[in-house]
């Protein structure tokens, strides 16, 4: 165990010394817009405007939740040269202020002007989010914004939870603390430490390094096939990473796509640096990936050392890069699929644009795509030679197993080193 602590704290020194290089470039955020422009003046405008602004801003705004109780026929709504399909419903508030009181109101089903993406209909017994805005003469407004998805979201999870636990029995529920614990970690330290402004580059590599030595400690203890599953899969993610950066670099991408953009517009008080949110993502993307190859490699070989404990360091190495070979196949597919399935839509899109296929490719947020599956790929591919050299290493004393022993407690026979 003291071999395995002297390796894996030289290995955290490397990779933090990695991380101080590229978390101590010199920030390019563009300094908040009071600072580098004049307030504008204010011009004088008519009374009627006045009074518009004035009751806009005296709107009292909730958002709540209601229940659909009565739904009506799907009508066109015509405004101008744009037509909607709207939908009348009556709905009932089921929680905050206006709790019980009940409204008809118009859902717009249609997304685009043209009408060519519907949402779907409402049903009585619906749950939705809804809008209410009441103005200081006491007039109230109800419109309803969209499905309320977060019950059935649970209700998935906890299907999923239960498979678990049926199908992996007590493993299956290590498992489902390993998840628990790296949802924990992402949101409070990911997500959390990236909105209060802590660099993206840093943050993504630390709860890498969390996620991997606390799922793997919960699944496996701490041991040698542990701690080599843990260092094989941080080097992985960590060479995901640097293939991301400098390709990112190379071809120059901002990390901004359209939702991005759109997103951005309504934050005032607030500005990310894209590019490192879009490496940050990468690292995320091709943590489970880097995981599920690391552990496996390990798995395998000290499946093999207990088999044969005369086994060399070097037949060591060559089974588990043998062994690599076959996971990378499926692996680096799994990954390809994954995200060529987030971006089927989009592609589908740019082609109906009479978009050839270097176009499509030339498209920042395709682009984005195509970087992250590689560099994930390159991730998996590195964690197979990092993984197996690490197991060798740390194995290369032989252990012998006495077929017989003097020493026998309870029948099992002792273990010598």
């Amino acid at each position: 165990m003291k071999r395995i602590s002297i390796i894996f704290i030289i290995f955290l020194l490397i990779t933090s010394a990695f991380i101080n290089v590229f978390a101590t470039a010199p920030d390019e955020t563009p300094q908040d817009a009071t600072t580098q422009t004049e307030a504008p003046q204010e011009t004088p405008q008519d009374n009627t405007d006045q009074e518009a602004h004035l009751i806009e801003r005296e709107e009292k705004i909730t958002d709540t939740t209601a229940k659909v109780i009565d739904t009506k026929e799907v009508r066109e709504v015509v405004t101008g040269t744009v037509t909607d399909k709207v939908q009348e419903v009556t709905i009932e508030i089921i929680e905050g202020p206006y709790i019980g009181e009940e409204f008809t109101t118009d859902y717009t089903l249609s997304y685009d002007i043209d009408g060519k993406i519907l949402a779907y209909e409402l049903d009585v017994g619906d749950k939705v989010i809804v809008q209410i805005a009441e103005s200081p003469d006491g007039h109230i407004v109800a419109t309803v914004q969209d499905v309320a998805r977060a019950d059935y979201i649970f209700g998935m999870f906890a299907v999923f939870l239960l498979s678990i636990v049926v199908i992996g029995g007590k493993r299956g529920v290590k498992a489902i603390i390993g998840l628990l614990l790296t949802i924990t970690l992402i949101y409070f330290i990911l997500i959390k430490g990236i909105f209060k402004g802590d660099n993206a580059i840093f943050t993504s590599i630390l709860t890498s390094m969390l996620v991997i030595v606390g799922t793997f400690i919960v699944i496996g203890g701490l041991n040698k096939k542990i701690m080599t599953a843990a260092i094989g899969t941080l080097g992985g993610v960590v060479s995901a990473g640097l293939m991301a950066l400098i390709f990112n670099n190379i071809a120059k991408m901002s990390g901004a796509c359209e939702d991005a953009i759109q997103l951005s517009i309504n934050m005032s008080t607030i500005n990310f640096d894209f590019r490192d949110l879009l490496f940050a993502g990468i690292i995320v993307s091709a943590l489970g990936a880097c995981m599920d190859v690391g552990m496996s490699i390990a798995s395998s070989l000290d499946e093999i050392k207990m088999k044969n404990p005369d086994i060399t360091w070097i037949e060591l190495l060559k089974s588990g890069m043998n062994i690599g070979r076959d996971v990378i196949g499926t692996m680096t597919n799994t990954l390809i699929l994954a995200y060529v399935g987030g971006s089927l839509t989009l592609i589908l899109l740019f082609m109906a644009c009479d978009m050839n296929i270097i176009e499509i490719l030339n498209k920042e947020t395709i682009a984005e795509q195509i970087v992250s599956a590689i560099a994930g790929s390159m991730g998996v591919v590195y964690t197979v030679p990092i993984t197996s050299f690490i197991y060798a290493i740390l194995n290369r004393d032989k252990l012998v197993y006495k077929k017989s022993s003097e020493n026998k407690l309870d029948g099992k026979r002792s273990l010598k080193i």
